[in-house]
């Protein structure tokens, strides 16, 4: 079973939809997403814990309040009162302000170094991040592979590669690039024209690119009649094509 987004690097298969949109497992991530509660900051649990603490410490000095008053013989209703206001003095009313404002300074000092913020309780559980993992992917490299040297038969013996910029266009050099050519199920993206495929064969298919080879016409003059597809244990792939009414075997 093939999964929605998934991609296929190599190999060759027909396949059958079974669901699609919200049907597919994808669909249903999007769906619990949806319907997943907004978890509470680490701040907000502090404050909550912080307000529940407080009350049953007013609670409890209301009580001792309200029992010395009765001790003394005071009147009941102006000794509630003084209880009831001794309780609500101890809970802070402008913490929550307090919170929001230090947050917002946050916020500005971030966007003076370019990192935008959308919402407030996202500066709160940044600051608590411990372990920050990123993908050098993009910055450091381009996640493309590259042919930058080849090795013939002559390179064997002087046991020094040819780098790309020193290729001729002799016929060892045309020949391996054709065969690099043609054993090679990598495609090009009619509409953007990336690379479609195993990154290595997207490598070589760039090879041919460069070195002047038309892809398509090339594999249309040279048609693949059989395949044996690359496995771990022969560690290659071989394709025979018809060229010039005969069979020729390329590897």
């Amino acid at each position: 079973m093939a999964f929605a987004s998934s991609i296929v690097t190599y190999g060759r298969a027909k396949g059958i939809v079974t669901a699609t949109a919200m049907a597919t497992e994808m669909g249903a991530i999007a769906n619990m997403l949806e319907q997943q509660d907004d978890s509470e900051t680490p701040l907000k649990k502090k404050l909550n814990s912080a307000g529940k603490i407080l009350t049953f410490v007013g609670l409890i000095i209301c009580a001792a309040i309200f029992s010395i008053g009765l001790l003394y013989g005071r009147p009941l209703l102006p000794q509630f009162l003084v209880a009831i206001s001794l309780d609500i003095s101890i809970i802070p009313e402008g913490l929550p302000a307090t919170a929001s404002i230090v947050m917002v300074l946050g916020v500005k000092r971030m966007s003076k170094k370019n990192a935008l913020i959308k919402k407030l309780p996202a500066v709160e559980t940044l600051g608590n991040a411990t372990v920050i993992c990123t993908d050098k992917t993009g910055t450091l490299t381009l996640n493309k592979m590259t042919v930058t040297e080849l090795a013939f038969a002559e390179n064997f013996s002087t046991n020094k590669t040819t780098k790309i910029k020193d290729l001729t266009s002799d016929k060892i050099s045309k020949e391996l690039i054709l065969a690099a050519l043609l054993r090679n199920d990598a495609s090009y993206n009619a509409k953007n024209n990336e690379l479609i495929g195993d990154p290595t064969e997207g490598a070589l298919l760039s090879l041919s690119k460069k070195a002047g080879l038309s892809v398509n016409q090339l594999r249309k003059m040279y048609p693949r009649i059989k395949e044996q597809a690359f496995d771990s244990e022969r560690k290659l792939m071989t394709t025979v094509h018809l060229i010039n009414k005969e069979k020729n075997r390329l590897h």
